[in-house]
C-alpha cells in the first residue's frame, strides 16, 4: 500500500507546483512556481493517512495534508501550501503541508487532533477508525470483513474481486481461511466533509493482518 500511496505524490506535488497558471499583470508570473506558505486558514484542507496494524491491532499511521486550492484570489497569490500547530492530549508540533508525520491513535482507534493556525484559530478533529481497525472477525475457519461505505477492501492471492462497503448494504463479506488469502489486506476510504466547517477530505490507505 506504500507504494500505492507513494505513487500519487508526483501528482500532487505537480498540481501544486502552479506551473502554467496565470494571476493577471506580468505576464511571466505564470510560469513562476508557488512560494507562498500560508500560516493561516485560507482554503479547505485535503488529509492521507497510511496505517498498517499487525494480527494483535498494533496499528503505526503516518498523515500528510494540503491545501485543495491552489490560489488565493484575495492575495493574488500562488498557495502552495499549511505551516500549522498540531496538537494532541500528548503532542504538540509544527507540521507543514506535503510533509510526512507519524501519528497515534487513542486505546478506542479514535484519531483525535486540533490544527491551530497563527490566529489562534483552531480545526478539532475525531476521526474514528475502529471499524478499519478492528475489520475482521475470526470465526473458526471463516473470516468475517465489515467494509464500510466509501470504503473498498482488496484480498490478494486468492481470486477475489475488490469488495466495495457501498455495495454491500451493511452485511459482512466472508471467506475461508482455506481460500489461500494472504495474511494481510488492503482497507482504502475517501471521507468527505470532515472537520468543523465539513469541508475537509481525507483518503486511508491501510494494510491490516490477520491471522488465525
Amino acid at each position: 500500500m506504500w507504494k500505492k500511496w507513494l505513487l500519487a505524490l508526483p501528482l500532487l506535488f505537480s498540481l501544486l507546483a502552479c506551473e502554467g497558471l496565470s494571476f493577471g499583470g506580468n505576464a511571466n508570473e505564470g510560469s513562476q512556481r508557488c512560494s507562498w506558505i500560508s500560516k493561516e486558514f485560507v482554503s479547505p484542507l485535503g488529509f492521507e493517512m497510511s496505517v498498517t496494524c499487525s494480527d494483535e491491532k498494533i496499528c503505526k499511521a503516518y498523515f500528510m495534508y494540503w491545501g485543495i486550492n491552489i490560489s488565493d484570489s484575495l492575495r493574488d497569490k500562488c498557495f502552495s501550501g499549511y505551516e500549522l500547530d498540531y496538537i494532541t492530549k500528548d503532542t504538540s508540533m509544527l507540521v507543514r503541508s506535503m510533509k510526512t508525520y507519524p501519528i497515534s491513535f487513542d486505546s478506542d482507534s479514535h484519531l483525535r487532533f486540533s490544527l491551530l493556525d497563527i490566529n489562534n484559530v483552531e480545526k478539532k478533529y475525531d476521526i474514528d477508525l475502529s471499524g478499519i481497525v478492528n475489520s475482521y472477525t475470526i470465526r473458526g475457519d471463516t473470516v468475517d470483513l465489515n467494509v464500510m461505505e466509501n470504503c473498498s477492501l482488496h484480498l490478494y492471492h486468492c481470486k477475489k474481486e475488490t469488495i466495495y462497503g457501498n455495495l454491500l448494504n451493511g452485511e459482512k463479506y466472508s471467506f475461508f481461511t482455506s481460500d489461500g488469502c494472504d495474511k494481510d489486506y488492503s482497507y482504502d476510504c475517501t471521507w468527505h466533509n470532515l472537520g468543523p466547517s465539513k469541508n475537509d477530505d481525507l483518503e486511508i490507505s491501510a494494510t491490516i493482518y490477520w491471522s488465525k
